[in-house]
């Protein structure tokens, strides 16, 4: 939509890509995945995504993209537009030595109108559909089974000021599979916290989606960026650890492990209590070395599951020691700002 003219003409974008992190997939259905006859992803990068190079390459099941402007004259807004839209990838699937690839079957793009204001204009659009493949499964109303594979979907929000500054958001989305949020600039500024495959297969149809009304917020993670960032794909990707899920409310230091092993969060959120009050929240991706924590950490500092999390355990001697002494700065640094 268009609407009007201006002088002066500031546009912003933002990108949602949604992909299968390794393990992700609960229960008997990670049985494919485990088998090779369908695949986990690699996780997106942190900054400028190839969204055409990574859907050709079935690298993430779908993209929500979203662009926008508004005109100014004279500090006041005087005309907005957008456009974009959702785009679903293929599932490809190995048999033997054939492959077969299912398309993705994708549902209207939402775009409510924009909500504006004298120094703001902020649109918001929901992109999403079907996955490719079939996936036989029991639903909890009738007919009580189901063979079409659930919705995946996300709802993006892109605010856009008068002077100049914009905000991408991931306002709500469907509670499987990952999805990263990027700005207009291409960096990578939130994720979903929470991957929940059992609840997504029972309950993620058209009734509970935006297209029949439903659809809700998920919690979002800050984003680790940096070494730590580096490090924390890695070790996704390389598959070398054990995996233990740590119910809401436990101590991380209660999941017993070997003194040569490093913890790093798969899914949820953990919260990092100075003296007794929660601090900064830690998501997907947040590395913790007892080895390396300061003093200071040891002595103040308490890390709690906010939420059931799933974390890996990795031998210390596995991973890059310039790495983890480059986490561990970082984590210094950050607490630094929270202890007296």
């Amino acid at each position: 939509m268009t609407v009007f003219a201006g002088d002066r003409r500031i546009a912003a974008s933002a990108t949602c890509l949604s992909w299968i992190p390794p393990r992700a997939v609960e229960g008997a259905f990670k049985l494919p995945f485990s088998l090779g006859v369908a695949h986990y992803d690699v996780p997106p990068p942190h900054s400028a995504p190839d969204v055409d190079g990574l859907l050709a390459a079935d690298a993430i099941r779908f993209a929500n993209r979203l662009r926008a402007w508004i005109d100014v004259t004279d500090g006041h807004i005087t005309g907005y537009g957008m456009d974009g839209g959702g785009r679903l990838g293929n599932t490809t699937v190995r048999l033997a030595s054939r492959t077969v690839t299912f398309a993705g079957v994708a549902l209207p793009t939402l775009t409510p109108p924009p909500e504006v204001y004298p120094d703001r204009i902020r649109f918001t659009q929901t992109a999403g559909g079907h996955t490719g493949a079939a996936l036989p499964r029991r639903i909890s109303r009738p007919p009580f089974a189901r063979l079409s594979a659930p919705l995946a979907w996300s709802t993006i929000a892109l605010t856009i000021w008068s002077d100049g500054f914009s905000r991408a958001e991931l306002a709500a989305a469907s509670p499987f599979p990952r999805h990263y949020m990027y700005d207009t600039a291409g960096r990578l500024t939130a994720k979903s916290a929470l991957i929940r495959y059992r609840a997504w297969l029972r309950r993620s149809d058209h009734g509970t989606s935006p297209w029949g009304g439903g659809g809700e917020a998920i919690p979002l993670a800050p984003v680790r960026s940096g070494v730590e960032g580096s490090l924390a794909d890695s070790i996704l990707v390389s598959g070398g650890y054990r995996q233990y899920e740590l119910p809401a409310g436990a101590i991380l230091a209660d999941l017993l492990v070997s003194p040569g092993d490093v913890r790093l969060l798969l899914d949820g959120l953990l919260v990092i209590e100075v003296d007794g009050r929660p601090a900064i929240d830690a998501g997907p991706g947040a590395i913790f070395d007892p080895a390396m924590r300061a003093p200071e950490s040891k002595q103040h500092v308490t890390i709690r599951a906010k939420t059931r999390c799933r974390v890996a355990i990795v031998p210390r001697d596995q991973l890059d020691s310039q790495a983890l002494l480059g986490v561990a700065a970082q984590q210094t640094w950050k607490l630094q700002e929270h202890v007296s």
